[in-house]
C-alpha cells in the first residue's frame, strides 16, 4: 500500500517556502555549533519543498508538525525495530522499549507499566520536593548544574526503587550522566553504568532481594513472568531518562531567567504547568527520534520507499508556525495542546 501525506498542502506553507539548498550539511545534531543555531535552520528545512536529506547521517528529516504527527500516529509505516536514536547500534534492536515495535515493545512495557501509576508518580514527586528543600539553600552562589543533576538522580532512583545502596545508585547515575557514552560526547567512562547495571541485576535475577516499596525494581522481580534478563529497564531510566530530566529542568531554569518569568511565577503560582509545559514547547528536551519505513508512503514532498531511515524532529513540529502563532515567542497564556515534547 501506498501513502500520501503532507507534500503540498495549504497549512503545511504557513513559512514562506525556498527552493532546497546547495550541497551543504544542514542537519548535525551532535555539532555545537549546529545546536546553538537549529531553531534558525529549522525554519529552512520547514520551507524545503521536499523533505531534507541528510548525507551525514543517510536519512530525510522530517520538520514540519503534520508530517512528525502523521509519523508518530503512523508506527506501522515508521518503525521503531531498527532503533530509535540517529546513530544507532544493532545490539539495541528488540532489546529496549524505544528500539522495538509491537509485540516485543508491549511485553516490555506491560512489566514496569505499573511502576508509573498515578500514586507512585505522587510518591516520587514527594521525594523530589523533599530533596528540593534539603539542596537549595539561600546562598550567594547556586550550582544550578550540579542541583539539577543531584535532583534527577534522585528522582531515577525513586523510579527504580530499589530495596537496597539508594545511595550508591544515585552515584552511578550522576556518574552515568557525567561520563556515559549515550548521554556525552568526550571523556567518556562507563565503568558507573556497568556498575549501575551488575547491581542491579545481580540482586533482582541471583539474590532475590524482596522489593520493599512500588518502582521498576519491584515490578522486575514480581511482574515479569517470563523472568526476562532485560538490563534496558533499569538503563532507559537512568541513561535517556535522566539525561531527558535534567535537560528540561535546566532548560526551565534558563527559560525563566532569559524571559524574564521569575517575579511573575513567584507571584502567581498557579502559572507554574503553564510554565513547564511552554518550555517544554520551547525546547523540547527530546529533540529527534529515528525510525525506518517499512512502507512506500510520500512525506513532506519525497516517496520514501521500505528500509529508508527518517529523523523525526519533535523540536521542530514544536516550533512549526502551521501549529503554534509566533512559534518563537515565550507565552506563558499559550494553547500547548499538541506539544510533542516528548512524542505523541
Amino acid at each position: 500500500m501506498a501513502w500520501a501525506w503532507g507534500t503540498t498542502t495549504a497549512k503545511a506553507t504557513a513559512e514562506t517556502r525556498v527552493e532546497t539548498p546547495p550541497e551543504v550539511e544542514l542537519f548535525d545534531p551532535h555539532s555545537g555549533d549546529w545546536l546553538l543555531n537549529k531553531f534558525e535552520t529549522y525554519k529552512q528545512l520547514r520551507r524545503h519543498e521536499t523533505a531534507y536529506w541528510s548525507k551525514k547521517y543517510q536519512m530525510y528529516v522530517i520538520t514540519r508538525y503534520d508530517d512528525v504527527m502523521f509519523a508518530l500516529n503512523n508506527p506501522e509505516i515508521f518503525s521503531s525495530a531498527e532503533g530509535n536514536l540517529i546513530c544507532e547500534q544493532e545490539f539495541r534492536f528488540g532489546k529496549t522499549l524505544g528500539a522495538s515495535d509491537n509485540p516485543t515493545h508491549d511485553v516490555y512495557k506491560n512489566i514496569i507499566k505499573n511502576a508509573y501509576s498515578k500514586d507512585n508518580i505522587q510518591r516520587i514527586a514527594d521525594a523530589f520536593a523533599e530533596r528540593c528543600k534539603e539542596i537549595i539553600k539561600p546562598v550567594d552562589n547556586l550550582n544550578i548544574s550540579e542541583v539539577i543533576e543531584d535532583l534527577s538522580a534522585t528522582v531515577t532512583v525513586e523510579i527504580i526503587n530499589p530495596p537496597f545502596k539508594k545511595e550508591e545508585v544515585k552515584q552511578y547515575v550522576k556518574h552515568i550522566q557525567r561520563y556515559h557514552t549515550g548521554a556525552v560526547k568526550y571523556d567518556t567512562d562507563d565503568t558507573g553504568y556497568e556498575m549501575f547495571t551488575d547491581l542491579l541485576l545481580s540482586m533482582a535475577g541471583l539474590l532475590q532481594v524482596p522489593p520493599t516499596g512500588p518502582g521498576i525494581y519491584k515490578e522486575f522481580v514480581t511482574n515479569n513472568p517470563d523472568k526476562i534478563h532485560l538490563p534496558a529497564l533499569f538503563a532507559g531510566p537512568a541513561v535517556s531518562g535522566a539525561s531527558s530530566l535534567t535537560g528540561a529542568l535546566e532548560i526551565l531554569t534558563l527559560d525563566l531567567f532569559r524571559e524574564n518569568k521569575i517575579d511573575i511565577i513567584l507571584a502567581d503560582r498557579s502559572l507554574i504547568p503553564h510554565l513547564v509545559n511552554e518550555s517544554l514547547r520551547f525546547h523540547a528536551s527530546t529533540g529527534r527520534f529515528s525510525r525506518t519505513v517499512t512502507q512506500n508512503v510520500t512525506l513532506h514532498g519525497v516517496n520514501l520507499e521500505p528500509g529508508t531511515r527518517v529523523a523525526i524532529c519533535l523540536e521542530s513540529a514544536n516550533r512549526d508556525p502551521a501549529m503554534f502563532p509566533e512559534p518563537d515567542k515565550f507565552l506563558l497564556g499559550r494553547n500547548t495542546t499538541g506539544n510533542v515534547a516528548f512524542g505523541y
